[in-house]
């Protein structure tokens, strides 16, 4: 492994951090049902939506515990991150965002009308381009290397995988001169 002598830093600090939790990964299926966003200043949003459907078995298992906020409709779910973004129009960070962002789309009915910059970012694809595993946040070690605790972090919750997406991310970049890659 080598290091990275040179600090980077990214393009901007005006970032919502976001994670979902669905029925099922097949999105042409799938329904939203939480979604977890984080402010780069710490602010956040956490909100459960109603669903009376099927979930994948896997979901049943792994998400569905984790559950237990009110429930809310998609309109109002809406209007919540409306006004939790406002009018800053914040680049979207997912982890992999590739489901992320189509429930997030899905929500608000378009590509087009909803309160976040257009063209989502996931972090997954900032480590492969800078060398290192896109996996990176499914290993102990990356995690260790940034003296994060990713036990404190509960998994297969919007909210709490929003935190250490948010926190994995800053410690990065504070850190992006003297990691090894």
């Amino acid at each position: 492994m080598e290091k990275n002598n040179i600090p980077i830093k990214p393009y901007s600090d005006n970032i919502v951090f976001l994670d979902t939790e669905f029925t099922d990964l097949n999105a042409k299926t799938g329904e939203l049902l939480s979604i977890g966003l984080i402010k780069y200043t710490g602010e956040e949003l956490y909100l459960e939506l109603e669903y009376k459907g099927t979930v994948h078995p896997w979901v049943e298992e792994k998400v569905i515990p984790y559950l237990n906020k009110e429930k809310i409709t998609k309109e109002i779910a809406c209007e919540k991150i409306r006004t939790f973004i406002g009018d800053s129009q914040p680049y979207l960070m997912a982890y992999v965002n590739q489901f992320d962002a189509i429930f997030w789309y899905e929500l608000f009915g378009s590509t087009k009308e909803h309160p976040a910059y257009w063209i989502p970012i996931d972090f997954a694809s900032i480590l492969f381009g800078l060398g290192y595993s896109p996996n990176s946040m499914g290993k102990h070690e990356f995690f260790k290397s940034l003296n994060i605790d990713k036990e404190k972090y509960t998994e297969h919750n919007a909210l709490t995988d929003a935190r250490l997406l948010r926190d994995t991310y800053i410690k990065f970049y504070e850190n992006s001169g003297t990691l090894m890659a």
